[in-house]
């Protein structure tokens, strides 16, 4: 059996699941910050270890509001006890150390579908994806989820609500880019090893605390974090980037950064806008527990980049209010603001975003 800090020392990169419609083990994973474990000899201790992570379990999860402990055993005791010994050595230490470094960390199908499990018991009835079919092109090419953003669960839902909908292949090949915040705690480093995350240091005009770092080593982070990112569409994920680098504390969609566009500049790019509501209510800012409460989510029609940022005529800042508007447009009224038509300063974005959507 590893020790707890050789463990801690030791993470992986998984291949997609056998059920995948695009699997990757016909091209060489680049890990950043990784190496592959061993399978441990000595499983003696085995039973130990998934009563333990059980037991850890039902106590961050009935903190959190997910359920009861009684009824959070009777999910997460047949879960473990499904999972192999690797499975779980793996994942409890990568629930300790994930985080710990900039750069990609690699998903964990344990945390997975913990995360799921998590999800079906705090999404209300009548929580859906639409126009989920819009998702269909992702299962022909990489393409770059463009949306708004309300709660740090946002991504999981979302991973859900496609898992949901039939489209749970999309899902666990997706890579979301995420502010050091996610890995704060032991519920939120769970959520994020849901599938992989790009750490990534946020721009100064949206940082606060130990998020804020000098200007220079944020100019340094972001060029790294471009070229990893870029790595990820090589090898066949999907980028999901929340467009306004943080979340909204009103609801409502903060303007979108115009250094996001870099993404959309690789040769081939496929940009699918996305929006969701309800999360604001399932997890509210401030909140230590969840309500369930009903989430929706949209998917919006496919935009080529290379379309887009020809419209622009190359303007970042015009690129992201025309995508700003693209998702608005998936979101209801209240959610809109700087993106509701009535906006006359942001008028030409509003044009391009109502071309595109026309032309498809």
């Amino acid at each position: 059996m590893y020790t707890r800090i050789q463990l801690a020392k030791l993470v992986t990169t998984f291949a997609a699941s056998p059920g995948s419609s695009r699997g990757r083990s016909d091209r060489p994973q680049i890990d950043y910050c990784s190496r592959r474990v061993e399978s441990p000899q000595d499983q003696s201790n085995a039973a130990d270890l998934r009563d333990r992570i059980v037991q850890e379990l039902v106590q961050l999860f009935s903190a959190w509001g997910a359920a009861d402990a009684a009824s959070l055993r009777a999910e997460f005791a047949p879960l473990l006890e499904a999972a192999t010994s690797m499975e779980r050595e793996v994942f409890w230490s990568r629930l300790e150390s994930t985080g710990a470094t900039w750069g990609y960390h690699p998903p964990d199908p344990l945390a997975r579908r913990v995360s799921r499990t998590v999800h079906a018991l705090v999404l209300a009835p009548g929580s859906e994806l639409q126009n989920a079919n819009a998702l269909e092109v992702a299962s022909k090419r990489p393409v770059l989820l463009l949306g708004n953003h309300l709660s740090f669960i946002d991504a999981n839902v979302l991973d859900y609500l496609m898992y949901q909908a039939g489209y749970s292949a999309i899902a666990e090949h997706m890579t979301v880019l995420v502010g050091p915040k996610v890995y704060t705690d032991p519920v939120r480093r769970l959520a994020s090893l849901c599938f992989g995350t790009i750490k990534l240091a946020q721009s100064t005009s949206r940082a606060s605390g130990h998020a804020l770092l000098p200007k220079r080593q944020v100019a340094r982070l972001a060029m790294e974090t471009f070229h990893i990112a870029r790595e990820r569409l090589s090898q066949g994920d999907h980028l999901l980037i929340f467009v306004e680098g943080t979340r909204s504390r009103t609801s409502a969609m903060q303007r979108a950064l115009p250094a996001v566009a870099r993404y959309l500049e690789g040769e081939g790019a496929l940009l699918l806008p996305w929006g969701i509501f309800g999360t604001e209510h399932l997890l509210p800012i401030g909140a230590e527990r969840a309500c369930p409460a009903r989430v929706t989510a949209r998917i919006g029609t496919p935009v080529e980049a290379r379309d887009l940022l020809e419209r622009c005529d190359g303007s970042r800042a015009l690129a992201m209010d025309t995508i700003g508007f693209l998702i608005a447009e998936l979101l209801p009224p209240s959610h809109r603001d700087v993106y509701d038509s009535s906006n006359k300063e942001l008028a030409r974005a509003r044009e391009i975003a109502s071309a595109l959507t026309c032309r498809a």
